[in-house]
């Protein structure tokens, strides 16, 4: 969760879904690049972001939201990944540790935007695999 978030969160995700014509496999193969914002991943990534963000703004006081999230973007990548393994990892009953400790968030309603958008990219997913003239419909995330 801390070094490859999206590819987790998706795996993670597709065991938990009705999606079951998307393998791990297919999930390692998605098209694009993180940091580019017109690809698949990089929708994803960007959402992620946005996501994370938006749930530690919510929960987290000003002061230390600012800190985690604001002054380093190493800082800030490792505390998204963190609320990330936190949501998986107390959905198999384990509890993660950070210093500074911050509130829980696994349940916070954002999740549901991101397992949203989850679904929008793995279900094209098979047809982008295995037709390269297939378009990607992106998210409506950012639009409504």
């Amino acid at each position: 969760c801390l070094t490859t978030p999206i590819k987790i969160a998706l795996r993670w995700f597709c065991s938990r879904s009705m999606l079951s014509s998307v393998s791990a496999a297919m999930i390692d193969r998605i098209p694009g690049r993180l940091n580019d914002r017109k690809t698949p991943l990089g929708e994803l990534n960007w959402i992620f972001t946005a996501i994370t963000d938006t749930i530690a703004w919510n929960v987290l006081p000003r002061d230390l939201f600012q800190k985690l999230f604001r002054q380093d973007l190493l800082v800030a990548s490792l505390f998204r990944n963190f609320l990330l393994a936190e949501r998986i990892m107390r959905s198999v009953n384990c509890t993660p540790i950070c210093k500074p400790e911050l509130p829980p968030t696994h349940q916070h309603a954002m999740w549901q935007a991101w397992d949203l958008a989850a679904e929008l990219c793995l279900s094209q997913l098979p047809t982008l695999l295995t037709n390269h003239n297939a378009e990607y419909r992106f998210s409506p995330f950012f639009t409504e």
